[in-house]
């Protein structure tokens, strides 16, 4: 009962912020970070700019990583994503835990230090949980980023990825845990959607 209360928040949080954007039949698409062409973009910097609406983003995700790991020791890491370093920061700092910082190979070779993609301690055999804000359901860029994990801590066997949005469930290299799917999402405001919206839907869906 808890979770779906924070998930309901969560929802009504992306829709006050109008997070969740969709295209009509006549507009063109959205590219993703994948290059997948869709109608459907979920823009969680917007949910940022209202701190009602992020809290509750971190409420529900910090719910779902305290549910997997209750009382047991565990490590953060953030991705390659524009969002995912501020939600681990947060969680991080709400629930008093240490945290992986991942670097992309494109930033390390800007600065002026040891350039090393990971942070931590190398002896650690914690279970690490890697937050991102959506996921498109198949091996992503949270893959690649627990790869190089299990590269730069060899004692770290438990690797779990954690998302607010997943367009489609499917089986990954690393477990997926979320909060809400696009279908879902899709039911929740499809009546406010306009007809040519809806007509974008119903094609992207039989693709």
């Amino acid at each position: 009962m808890i979770f779906q209360t924070l998930k309901q928040n969560y929802v009504d949080g992306l829709i006050e912020t109008e997070a969740f954007l969709v295209r009509s039949i006549n507009e063109t698409p959205f590219t993703l970070r994948s290059g997948k062409q869709s109608c459907m973009f979920l823009d969680h910097s917007k949910v940022t700019s209202s701190a009602k609406a992020y809290k509750s983003f971190i409420d529900v995700m910090q719910y779902l990583v305290h549910e997997t790991y209750g009382s047991k020791k565990y490590v953060l890491c953030n991705i390659d994503s524009k969002i995912s370093a501020q939600m681990v920061g947060s969680v991080a700092y709400n629930l008093d835990l240490p945290q992986i910082i991942y670097k992309s190979q494109a930033l390390t070779s800007i600065e002026k230090g040891p350039m090393r993609q990971m942070t931590g301690n190398p002896e650690w055999n914690l279970p690490v949980a890697l937050l991102d804000d959506v996921a498109t359901g198949r091996d992503g860029t949270a893959k690649d980023v627990g790869d190089l994990i299990k590269k730069a801590f060899p004692k770290i066997k438990d690797i779990q990825i954690f998302v607010g949005f997943i367009r489609e469930v499917q089986k990954t290299t690393y477990k997926m845990n979320y909060v809400i799917t696009r279908d879902e999402l899709i039911d929740i405001v499809w009546k406010k959607l306009t007809s040519g919206q809806q007509k974008a839907i119903e094609k992207e869906r039989k693709i």
